[in-house]
């Protein structure tokens, strides 16, 4: 991950000085990179080198981070806190904040399309699966019930689709991008996969909003304080727990049925389980 984390700095280092690049400096700051690593430890079970998936992890990283900074600002979430420090926001101005996340959903297209490790149909692959799972047909599909939903109008069914979208938008595209850089076959396992990942990740997080700080979390739990729909809207905390359990199983179970070396994603599911 260091070599990765090289990469990210040296193209933040390559951006047009001005407000905005100091701003994508601060925002991509801190990050725990794990879409990233669910790309690398993927590669990696496929026989593929990790750096040459950086470009695409890179254009990943972009989207997330942009969709953290529009969801801290006043007209989303409302919150001050982010990665362990001030959320954009805050530190930059509103219209600032608004800038820089349009600035990095833009340039991680242009990551991919001037990539020299990618050939033009694992490019068109690639901006097909970032443009799909993270618009209408993922993250923001997701955001949009999860901004019109509250804790008294959320069932498990609408929190599926919420979590399926939202959260596992970005995991389909980590889970499909090594696929795409391998050659191989669209295969639905992946998409499965990565949906599942991204509902324990939600899961966990909805938990950890009870059980954990704002310390220990780096950011703001602005669930209950806007009366969110979330995970414990629908289930008591030890059902929650179980349903995470049940998750990894599920999770596990699919790998099984998946053509790779599973060493280096099973290590970093085992890192999500402890987290």
């Amino acid at each position: 991950m260091s070599n990765f984390e090289s990469h990210v700095q040296e193209y933040l280092g390559s951006q047009r000085p001005c407000l905005i690049s100091d701003a994508m400096k601060y925002a991509m700051e801190g990050g725990k990179r794990f879409r990233p690593r669910v790309i690398f430890a993927l590669l990696k079970g496929m026989g593929i080198d990790e750096s040459k998936g950086y470009d695409a992890a890179l254009a990943l990283e972009l989207i997330q981070t942009y969709s953290l900074i529009h969801d801290d600002l006043p007209a989303m979430d409302n919150d001050d806190f982010r990665r362990g420090k001030p959320s954009l926001h805050k530190a930059f101005r509103e219209d600032i904040a608004i800038l820089t996340g349009d600035q990095l959903l833009t340039n991680a297209f242009r990551v991919i399309a001037e990539s020299d490790s990618y050939d033009a149909k694992c490019k068109v692959n690639i901006i097909k699966a970032l443009s799909t799972y993270a618009g209408s047909d993922g993250m923001i599909y997701g955001q949009l019930l999860d901004v019109t939903s509250d804790n008294q109008n959320i069932d498990a069914e609408k929190l599926d689709v919420i979590q399926d979208n939202k959260t596992g938008g970005l995991f389909k595209i980590a889970c499909l991008i090594p696929m795409y850089i391998a050659g191989r076959e669209e295969e639905d396992c992946f998409i499965r996969m990565g949906s599942l990942i991204g509902k324990i990740f939600q899961n966990q997080d909805d938990l950890f909003d009870v059980i954990k700080s704002e310390k220990e979390m780096g950011k703001s739990l602005s669930d209950a304080r806007n009366e969110k729909g979330s995970a414990l809207s629908v289930y008591s905390l030890d059902e929650l727990k179980q349903l995470i359990e049940d998750q990894f199983n599920e999770l596990d179970a699919l790998l099984n049925d998946i053509d790779i070396d599973k060493t280096y994603i099973s290590e970093l599911l085992q890192a999500l389980k402890n987290r």
